[in-house]
């Protein structure tokens, strides 16, 4: 049997047999595919580094690494500053879209196993979402500070969803009038929000808010089904950290505390 075994398969068996012997300490060969100290990514364009590795998520989240991800390095893997992003521009020309109260605002949820554990990837690959507007998936370890941006790419805000954060979207040509509206009203529901402007929302709803596996699209801002749905859905992310984020290119406005750093009252004296 040990005849028909290629060259390459005997130089596995001769590797696994060394380490039942002597152990992984003791071993200073080879590894096949790759060490057990490096990770689990075969790309040989980027490593993961032994203190960069995260069984769970593949890369540890919240260490800023030159080499992964920093908050400053190939950012412009994620958003290659074009600011048809954040500004009113359809077709080459501005369209504000009016704010119609025969839209009602639609609630929408993503089926998410508990077993469920978001893979990071460094700023060395792209990351692309399958929907619209993401409510969980794939993301960058460093997440972004809480606060109100110019612009921020939804590579970095979902991982603020999986901490449990409220993400406020609006199309630049959303009606500026209800697009305060409903940044009153998250402001002062809880301090772990972000609010970014997101062309991608549709002229019918081009304003939403986005928690951990939930999103609410409207055309008209509703404060009660706003605060209801703040109250309901924030703070149910799987991972449960108040802690700020690292990344704060064009952040505006960063996050004022309303109850406490813990939100541990939403919406106080709302509704």
């Amino acid at each position: 049997m040990v005849e028909n075994l290629s060259l390459g398969h005997l130089i596995y068996l001769l590797i696994v047999i060394s380490v039942v012997k002597a152990g992984d300490d003791d071993w200073h060969g080879g590894w096949f595919p790759y060490a057990p100290d490096v990770g689990t990514d075969p790309n040989p364009v980027f490593t993961i580094r032994k203190n960069m590795y995260d069984p769970k998520h593949g890369v540890v989240m919240g260490v800023k690494d030159p080499h992964c991800d920093d908050a400053k390095t190939n950012l412009e893997i994620d958003w290659d500053y074009n600011p048809v992003n954040h500004s009113c521009f359809i077709f080459n020309r501005r369209q504000f879209f009016e704010s119609r109260s025969d839209i009602h605002p639609v609630h929408s949820q993503d089926y998410i196993p508990k077993s469920y554990s978001a893979p990071h990837k460094c700023m060395s690959e792209s990351i692309n979402y399958n929907v619209i507007v993401p409510t969980f998936g794939t993301h960058r370890p460093l997440w972004a500070k809480y606060g109100e941006y110019k612009f921020l790419p939804r590579q970095r805000w979902v991982h603020n969803l999986e901490h449990g954060a409220v993400v406020m979207l609006y199309h630049p040509c959303a009606d500026k009038n209800e697009v305060n509206f409903l940044r009153k009203l998250v402001k002062k529901c809880l301090y772990r929000h972000v609010i970014t402007p997101y062309n991608l929302l549709s002229a019918q709803r081009p304003l939403a808010l986005v928690t951990w596996g939930h999103r609410l699209e409207m055309s008209k801002v509703a404060p009660k089904i706003v605060v209801d749905f703040i109250r309901k859905h924030a703070l149910k992310g799987p991972e449960h950290t108040a802690r700020d984020g690292q990344y704060d290119l064009m952040l505006e406005e960063h996050s004022e505390v309303v109850s406490d750093l813990k939100d541990q009252e939403l919406c106080k004296g709302l509704l």
